[in-house]
């Protein structure tokens, strides 16, 4: 995969990388999601600050309601668009138990959505599975009257996954994210601001067998024994074992990038 096609190289790691969403993993989901609601978010803290009281808000795959919640709170009114029938019950139930009962919720992709310009278009973490990626940021642009905001995860440019990536697919980029966000914006004429959360909250691993295990599901390796030496050689030379676990320079950690669209009469 080159890297000089930022499209193509997001649409081919998309395909590659994307499972449907199914009602009988949204408790797996929520698990993770009531994670990370335990870690600070500037990002979130960051667009919160930048919102006005009489703004309205259109959000693009809102997951359990992690954004939606403080979002409704500072907005005027704010607009959901959730495929997942599973995942939009569980936003709804989660509102009413914040007590905001005025959320519209699209129970659509957001392909087949046809919402109303808002003044703000916000999507943290809900492109991953849209392979268009420049359609998805048009329409974007199409629905926002202000600013449009994308949070997208940002994988370490010297990380474990990056170097086994690079050496097993020649492309040191092994799911979609900002990096490859960024320039494609850019080769569509955007030039967005980014801001990048300092912290990173690194994998961890209880065995080194286990660690193995983790860098072959990311790998989308399979059963594959092909390159069980190389990863094991890599993570030998590159895990920290520390306190019984062994700590990955991978992690998560996110970057937003925001830019207001040009309308052309």
């Amino acid at each position: 995969m080159k890297e000089d096609n930022w499209f193509e190289l997001w649409r081919k790691l998309v395909e590659r990388n994307s499972r449907p969403r199914r009602d009988g993993m949204v408790e797996k989901y929520k698990r993770h999601a009531r994670k990370k609601t335990e870690r600070p978010d500037p990002l979130l803290d960051f667009v919160l600050k930048e919102m006005n009281a009489e703004d309205t808000v259109l959000e693009i795959g809102p997951g359990t309601g992690r954004w939606t919640i403080p979002l409704a709170r500072t907005c005027r009114s704010l607009t959901a668009v959730e495929p997942t029938s599973a995942m939009a019950d569980m936003l709804r139930e989660n509102l009413d138990n914040a007590g905001l009962h005025s959320v519209e919720i699209l129970s659509q992709s957001w392909e087949d959505a046809s919402p109303e310009m808002h003044d703000v278009v916000i999507c943290a973490h809900g492109m991953y599975g849209s392979p268009d990626l420049a359609a998805f940021v048009r329409k974007m642009e199409r629905c926002a009257r202000k600013r449009c905001y994308l949070a997208v995860r940002l994988t370490p440019a010297d990380g474990i996954m990056a170097e086994l990536s690079l050496k097993i697919s020649g492309c040191r980029h092994d799911s979609p994210d900002a990096v490859i966000v960024y320039n494609a914006l850019y080769t569509l004429g955007i030039y967005a601001n980014v801001l990048v959360e300092d912290d990173t909250a690194h994998w961890i691993n209880a065995s080194l067998e286990d660690a193995i295990r983790r860098a072959k599901k990311h790998l989308h390796l399979g059963s594959s024994q092909a390159y069980d030496e190389l990863i094991s050689s890599t993570l030998n030379r590159r895990l920290s074992f520390s306190d019984g676990v062994y700590t990955w320079p991978d992690g998560m950690r996110s970057a937003l990038l925001w830019w207001s669209p040009v309308h052309k009469d």
